[in-house]
């Protein structure tokens, strides 16, 4: 079995391979993934640490899923993203039945990932005597700002990490990562912009409104208009009518 060692305070993981006799000295069955360990089970050279188990997988790379109470294979429906169903693969809202294992250690167990609570009396070499530092920095401006404690008045870009690219036959150079929400003068001038145009789209919509309003009173002001005048008009032939009639007898 291959027992992963990660030290997140370094930033230092490596691999160590723990033999047979030591595994059948142990009942791994009364392990599972959560629980913190003495790290002499897994050998003397470790004795004095305390490892938290974080995962594994078996020797035909079925993962171990935390939560699931079986030290053998399980055949689960997951969704999307969980443990043995690939973000990138199929759709939304997608749920696939996947074989992975259970939390509990078992005897057929190739890889155990942990990582270290508590440093024993003897660094492990390659773990705990070095430190790997970060790569890449932060891109963010306010990560950026969140790292070395900046104010919003001080420019994020002379603060951006860089790394050095060494090439054989080539000029070193180094490179940093494009800085994402910036606030720029541009980015200030683009927005105040776009506030302006959509305080005039709602300015112009209002008088439109107001015109369309005006628009419609009018018509109604001239159809009351015509319709009083058409009445008007019945009611003088009307009486007409009835003057005429009168005259007849």
């Amino acid at each position: 079995m291959y027992l992963n060692i990660a030290y997140p305070r370094n930033g230092t993981v490596k691999q160590f391979e723990i033999s047979d006799e030591v595994l059948r000295r142990v009942q791994l069955q009364d392990y599972r993934l959560g629980n913190e360990v003495d790290g002499a089970i897994f050998g003397s050279e470790f004795k004095g640490y305390i490892f938290r188990l974080r995962g594994g997988s078996d020797k035909d790379g079925f993962p171990m899923v935390p939560g699931v109470l079986a030290s053998s294979r399980v055949s689960l429906l997951v969704k999307r993203g969980a443990i043995g169903f690939n973000t990138f693969r199929g759709y939304q809202g997608e749920r696939r039945r996947k074989n992975v294992r259970g939390c509990v250690l078992a005897s057929d167990i190739a890889l155990v990932n942990v990582t270290i609570s508590k440093v024993g009396d003897q660094p492990i070499e390659g773990v705990t005597d070095t430190t790997a530092p970060r790569r890449l920095g932060p891109k963010r401006a306010s990560k950026i700002r969140k790292l070395f404690n900046l104010s919003r008045t001080e420019d994020v870009r002379k603060y951006v990490v860089r790394r050095r690219v060494v090439k054989s036959g080539k000029k070193d150079r180094l490179k940093a990562p494009k800085i994402q929400r910036l606030i720029t003068p541009r980015v200030k001038a683009r927005r105040a912009k776009k506030a302006k145009d959509a305080i005039a789209k709602v300015r112009a919509s209002a008088a439109e409104r107001r015109e369309y309003l005006r628009l419609i009173a009018s018509n109604r002001r001239a159809l009351r208009q015509r319709d009083h005048s058409k009445k008007h008009t019945q009611k003088v032939h009307a009486q007409r009518a009835e003057v005429a009639a009168f005259q007849k007898k």
